[in-house]
């Protein structure tokens, strides 16, 4: 008896109570390091690496932390999974199979349509009925999972075949991340040619609100600015369009590409972008080749730009001597790690997320107010947040002028492009909490209080100024055009005003922008740059080029199709595509 009492009464063992086997440990270690390394690791690092040359910081301000953050992740999921038996141990196996397994599909399915920075002007909304349809298969996939893992008779095969499943993701995110990092690391060792003189120059915000007594060149460019959007603050009545006098509104004008890039570097220098080369190939190609912003320098016009980085230049010291307010950066801030970090997760998970928590929004703009150059003056960034600050500090400084020499400004604003966050009295909004036509009319309230102010300083008559977009509306970046892509355009040539804003329906395009300029303001140059916007027949056919890089595929050979407009732009049915050819990734 005392015997057998001592035997029953025999301490359990730790493992034993637990049910702890090796198959039990490797599941478990399995499916902790598998969700932080897929959803974290693997997701922000390959964004990350892809797109490197859009972030201001480096990859050591954040690793160490998502490393830590993905660390402790895998210490309470392989815990759980240790210390837990039965149909919680199982429950907790399958959801973390469930989410690697769904997020991982999800990504395939998200690059199949999209590649780059969905906050960037790249990344369609989905539809209400998309998003229904992508939250029914998160959940029916849910529920497969829950009826083979704990359910089904066979819940144990389910739950061999999660593990395989786990297997497979890990092996797959593995070999599609390693390339990515080998190709950053090898952009990083790349010798560094520039010297310490021209070294991270970048535009800033210097002189934003200076023109001068003299002459002045102003190019207000809204980003976005469709034409459509135009005509809906036109049938409004809003009172902001009164100031426009002297000016003529062209019904019929065409952009030259449907993004940022190249279409900012195109209006700046008129040089084509053929895709054959990277990005930085094409910046220091044409703005070290086109005459415009040396014909302007010539003739004593001191040249300020305000255009994002990224999608209109690399190093600002591609522009020389041509452009006053730039600065060489000495580092940077990181105002919030913990901001960074959430901004980093909330970027990578658009790609593996439901379409229900997708941000849409999230780009290297959104980065901005976090990240800030040193250097003389803050860099000029385009954010969420720009337009409302631009406008703030306009009111608290208003226009002053120089007389040393001309003015030329190109003002780039974030405009008409969604999340709308600015309401009609340019006060920040919430995302998405205001329409299209309130953001529009915000930027036209700054623009009549900036004329005003021209005209206060008694240099308005005297002015070249041009509203325009960079670029209109896309519908889709993966589908050819359903219809008529036409870009908002203003002009006041110098020596017009007292007049009430004319309409012309003369078929212009960005191509005349140029000789618009250099005529209006009256510059002394030895490029013909062709017809003005005023010296194109009203009722005259014209065959004008529009270029759209159409997204194919995770396979990234996107396309350049070449749209020829002959006669009237606002008729679809003249709207032909004439060339096409495979690129590559346009933003390479």
């Amino acid at each position: 008896m005392s015997a057998k009492h001592t035997k029953n009464n025999k301490p359990v063992s730790f493992k034993e109570k637990f049910g702890i086997d090796g198959n039990k440990i490797l599941t478990s270690l399995l499916a902790g390091f598998t969700v932080p390394f897929v959803l974290l690791i693997c997701a922000t690092f390959s964004v990350y690496f892809s797109n490197s040359a859009e972030f201001t910081f480096a990859l050591a301000d954040f690793a160490p932390a998502f490393i830590l953050i993905s660390l402790g992740i895998f210490a309470v999921i392989t815990a759980a999974l240790l210390l837990t038996k039965g149909t919680l141990r199982h429950s907790i196996f399958t959801l973390c199979a469930f989410l690697v397994t769904a997020g991982f599909i999800q990504s395939l399915v998200t690059n199949m349509t999209f590649q780059g920075m969905p906050g960037d002007g790249n990344a369609e909304y989905a539809s209400t009925a998309k998003i229904m349809i992508n939250f029914t298969v998160w959940v029916a996939l849910c529920s497969v999972f829950l009826w083979f893992g704990l359910l089904s008779k066979k819940a144990e095969t389910g739950r061999s075949i999660m593990t395989f499943l786990l297997v497979l993701v890990l092996v797959m995110q593995t070999v599609s991340l390693i390339p990515a990092a080998i190709t950053y690391a090898n952009e990083q060792a790349k010798p560094d040619d520039t010297t310490m003189e021209n070294k991270d120059i970048y535009l800033t915000t210097d002189g934003m609100f200076e023109l001068s007594s003299k002459d002045n060149i102003v190019v207000i460019v809204l980003d976005r600015f469709d034409d459509n959007y135009f005509k809906e603050i036109l049938n409004s009545g809003s009172p902001y369009l009164d100031s426009l006098d002297g000016f003529t509104y062209y019904e019929d004008n065409i952009a030259k590409y449907p993004r940022t890039y190249p279409a900012v570097t195109s209006m700046l220098t008129g040089m084509e972008n053929d895709y054959t080369g990277t990005r930085t190939q094409y910046f220091e190609d044409a703005y070290t080749r086109s005459t415009f912003l040396p014909d302007l320098k010539a003739n004593n016009y001191e040249i300020n730009l305000y255009i994002p980085s990224y999608y209109a230049y690399d190093n600002a010291a591609v522009f020389g001597d041509l452009v006053a307010n730039t600065s060489a950066a000495e580092g940077y801030t990181i105002s919030s790690k913990g901001e960074l970090i959430g901004k980093l997760f909330e970027l990578s998970s658009y790609f593996w997320a439901p379409e229900i928590f997708k941000s849409n929004s999230i780009g290297s703009s959104s980065f901005g107010d976090i990240v800030t150059l040193d250097g003389d003056a803050p860099k000029y960034e385009m954010t969420e947040t720009s337009d409302p600050e631009i406008y703030k500090n306009f009111v608290q400084t208003g226009l002053t002028t120089q007389n040393k020499k001309n003015t030329f400004s190109f003002l780039h604003l974030r405009g008409c492009h969604s999340p709308y966050a600015m309401d009609e009295n340019c006060n920040l909004a919430e995302k998405n909490s205001v329409t299209s036509l309130q953001q529009t009319t915000g930027c036209f309230k700054f623009i009549s209080e900036y004329i005003a102010q021209m005209k206060k300083l008694g240099i308005y008559e005297n002015a070249t100024i041009i509203i325009t977009g960079d670029h209109a509306a896309l519908d889709s970046d993966s589908k050819e055009y359903a219809n008529e892509n036409l870009t908002g355009l203003l002009v006041k040539k110098s020596g017009d005003s007292g007049t009430k804003l004319q309409i012309s329906s003369a078929q212009v395009s960005q191509d005349n922008l140029h000789a618009t300029i250099v005529k209006s303001a009256g510059i002394k140059t030895s490029t013909d740059y062709g017809l003005a916007y005023d010296e194109v027949p009203v009722g005259q056919d014209m065959t004008r080029i529009h270029y759209f890089q159409l997204y194919t595929g995770s396979d990234r050979k996107d396309e350049n199709l070449t749209y020829t407009i002959t006669g009237d732009g606002t008729d679809f049915a003249n709207w032909d595509i004439t060339d096409r050819e495979h690129i590559g990734y346009m933003y390479k």
